[in-house]
């Protein structure tokens, strides 16, 4: 009864329409983990061309908008590539931010939440500061990677975060990596919790004899994700043996990167699935031999801040394959659940995926430590009391709850 009567407001520029969409669905697991009789949650993020307040699992969801139907996609293809590529979403974000502070007011003058729990500060945090201000709210904010590698390019956007990180009441991180990247702006502590997997594991599934094996990625079409790298890959993998590849996810590189399977030849050997089910996205995972996950620093300075999709690999006991940047190092432990591999570099890429599909025994054994080590360390049992606890505090009860902070601390 630690929580009785509190409310709790989630700001996220992610949030999915329904329980079986994938955009957004990890903010949406937490709250589904952490709901309890004695705690109310209530979701606001934008509207995402067109799409109308609801309410999904018990929570109100509060979508705001923000601009003409058709413009009202800022943040599927993720903000900073869609700023690079088309300059005109300038004005976009900005009406993101003004429309979205001044609703955001509106709907905690209403709801009169006790707690903030700002996902991405920037621009979030500016978007919630006037209600936390006024209105005396507290504010937990929540970092996941990209706002900081953003605060690398540009001085105003780490001048802002600077000015705005002391007046949030707890500070989060979801991987080391991003937890280092706020203490460059930031010098009291920062609590790193991880995010666990959306979806429910299946057992794996027998590849029919005489079935190629399966390379999968998942993930949006876009510069970090790498996808162009894997790619170049493809062919020297070939050479040695045959495969398949099963891309799941869809982005605003899409075209480009049909174009490139074309030129290398590859049409008859990727699939591209678009956006599929959670039960169908599991199926993959089932189905694999291999998950990659060739991502980048790209042109932007952008890159993983974890990587739940490696996670959920993991826990259909398959190996993985990625490269060293960002928070991949915080999930895969090279050698032991998967291979970790410099970034950008086809032709270690290809020679990693030809040795581990030359070795299905070392695969399996990846694959089975990856498991146990999802358990230990990525499961919700283990995640949601870091939650509990950072609310707790936040809100000034956390005496209430029986943990220690060292039996909190994350292993990662």
């Amino acid at each position: 009864m630690v929580f009785q009567g509190k409310h709790l407001l989630v700001i996220s520029s992610v949030y999915p329409e329904t329980v079986d969409a994938n955009h957004g669905a990890f903010v949406r697991e937490a709250i589904v983990r952490l709901q309890q009789p004695e705690i109310k949650f209530t979701v606001f993020a934008p509207a995402y061309e067109g799409s109308k307040s609801c309410i999904l699992d018990g929570v109100k969801v509060y979508r705001f908008r923000y601009c003409l139907k058709r413009f009202e996609n800022l943040v599927r293809d993720g903000a900073p590539t869609k700023l690079k590529r088309q300059p005109l979403y300038l004005f976009v974000a900005a009406l993101y931010i003004l429309l979205g502070t001044c609703q955001l007011f509106w709907v905690c003058c209403k709801e009169k939440p006790d707690l903030l729990q700002v996902h991405w500060p920037f621009p979030h945090g500016l978007m919630a500061l006037p209600a936390s201000r006024v209105l005396g709210i507290p504010m937990v904010f929540s970092f996941h990677g990209a706002e900081l590698l953003l605060a690398n390019r540009f001085g105003f956007v780490a001048n802002v975060l600077r000015w705005m990180i002391p007046m949030s009441a707890i500070v989060t991180a979801n991987s080391s990596f991003t937890q280092g990247l706020i203490r460059k702006l930031y010098d009291r502590p920062v609590t790193i919790i991880p995010y666990g997997m959306t979806i429910e594991v299946k057992p794996s599934k027998l590849r029919p004899q005489g079935a190629d094996p399966r390379l999968l990625f998942v993930g949006r079409l876009d510069e970090r994700k790498g996808l162009r790298y894997l790619l170049e890959a493809l062919p020297t993998v070939l050479q040695h043996q045959p495969v398949r590849l099963r891309i799941v996810g869809k982005g605003i590189l899409e075209s480009e990167i049909r174009a490139q399977c074309q030129a290398l030849g590859l049409e008859d050997v990727v699939d591209f699935l678009g956006f599929v089910t959670k039960e169908e996205l599991a199926d993959e995972y089932a189905s694999c031999d291999i998950f990659v996950l060739p991502a980048i620093i790209d042109s932007k300075g952008d890159t993983e801040g974890l990587g739940i999709v490696m996670i959920e690999a993991l826990a259909h006991e398959k190996p993985v394959i990625a490269s060293a940047v960002g928070g991949i190092i915080d999930v895969i432990r090279s050698g032991k659940t998967g291979l970790l591999v410099p970034e950008k570099d086809p032709s270690i890429l290809a020679k990693a995926i030809i040795g581990l599909l030359a070795n299905p025994e070392q695969a399996s054994e990846m694959g089975r430590k990856g498991f146990q080590d999802v358990q230990s360390r990525f499961s919700w049992s283990k995640i949601t009391p870091l939650w509990q606890q950072t609310f707790a505090t936040a809100l000034g009860i956390n005496r209430a709850l029986n943990t220690t902070e060292e039996q909190l601390k994350p292993n990662l």
